[in-house]
């Protein structure tokens, strides 16, 4: 019997259902003959309009681009794999006073390892997303990741492990340690659009080119038994890069509680809550707290409604700097792997206030 897990949502739920492919939401297992490759397609169209913002200038921009994740996996055994995440969307940051409309996409490389994977034990070599925290990730409204994406940790080259433990009353928990530096290879080039290659020369946090970068972090769900409440604990520590001067060690630990469960027969909840505490933030001298709350209410499966809340506050020599999201979303779930959300979007970023509408249509198949 061979499992596997197809998606890019979490580690955390392969790994506690006994399979360690990092790129899963859906698990499935059948026996198979090997080699066997599997993997999930996940595109993205999504439309943004600006209502009114402080900048004036932007009144009117209208942003329309795509995003494509192909997540494919080859087992080559019970214990071997590889797999990995190939991302289509926009490379380079669009001119904010003039509309997008499909400009400056092209396609990288996220993610490629060799896995290993016996019981409870696994191990990972290659370039992959060391996970420190989950807000960062898709799926709860249009916008309720924007923050939390300034965190998240991709594209580095480097191994980990991790270790599973399963008890009924306390729950699952796994932990993983991996330690990495940043892509400084022919992986971090993309196609189409062109982002060159990254350099050790370039600095930033991280870019080392030795292994004196790591995250550690001990996730599980049925905490204390209770069905579907979930956590994660992290700690980060990415050197500074070697080209850098002036420049400080980035260190910082994520706090994550969710919950999921059911109303009535057709009401549905997810709660999702994280804090995030990191210093000398990407090598510099701001230190910056983020807190992400988010509710999704799903009706009949199929009906959602997502409201999500983000404060990032950056603390610097010269003058503190609060910012906020806050994003109203509704969603259909069509089936056949197709759904449909609209939304708006109220922040404040650097002390201009923007208000935009907007919509997402996503659709994942699996072969």
């Amino acid at each position: 019997m061979a499992v596997f897990c197809n998606g890019r949502a979490s580690l955390l739920r392969c790994l506690l259902t006994g399979s360690v492919l990092s790129l899963g939401m859906g698990c499935q297992a059948f026996a198979a003959e090997f080699p066997v490759l599997t993997g999930e397609v996940v595109t993205e169209l999504q439309n943004e309009y600006t209502v009114d913002s402080d900048d004036a200038a932007t009144d009117g921009y209208n942003n329309m681009f795509m995003r494509t994740e192909v997540a494919p996996t080859l087992r080559f055994n019970d214990y071997f794999f590889v797999d990995g995440v190939l991302v289509f969307e926009p490379i380079l940051d669009h001119d904010g006073y003039e509309s997008n409309y499909f400009d400056a996409e092209g396609a990288f490389i996220e993610e490629v390892k060799l896995n290993y994977e016996n019981g409870p034990l696994t191990a990972f070599v290659g370039k992959f997303n060391p996970g420190f925290g989950i807000a960062w990730d898709f799926g709860r409204g249009i916008w309720g990741e924007d923050f939390a994406e300034d965190y998240e940790i991709t594209e580095r080259i480097g191994f980990g492990g991790a270790y599973k433990y399963e008890d009924a009353k306390i729950g699952a928990h796994t932990l993983t340690l991996s330690t990495f530096f940043a892509d400084t290879t022919l992986l971090s080039e993309s196609v189409g659009t062109k982002r060159g290659n990254n350099d050790k020369a370039d600095g930033g946090v991280s870019n080392t080119e030795d292994f004196s970068s790591f995250v550690v972090a001990l996730e599980g769900e049925a905490l204390a038994g209770i069905e579907n409440l979930y956590y994660k604990l992290g700690y980060r520590n990415q050197e500074e890069g070697d080209a850098d001067i002036g420049g400080d060690n980035e260190t910082g630990f994520v706090v994550s509680l969710g919950h999921s469960m059911s109303i009535t027969d057709r009401v549905g909840v997810d709660v999702l809550t994280e804090y995030v505490d990191i210093e000398n933030f990407e090598g510099g001298a701001d230190d910056n707290q983020y807190f992400t709350t988010s509710v999704i209410t799903t009706i009949d499966e199929q009906w959602n409604v997502t409201v999500g809340y983000t404060s990032r506050d950056i603390d610097r020599a010269s003058s503190d700097v609060e910012d906020y999201l806050l994003q109203l979303s509704t969603g259909y779930d069509f089936g056949q792997g197709t759904t449909a959300e609209l939304g708006w979007r109220s922040s404040e970023e650097s002390g201009i206030d923007t208000n935009i509408v907007g919509g997402l249509i996503r659709h994942s198949f699996e072969f």
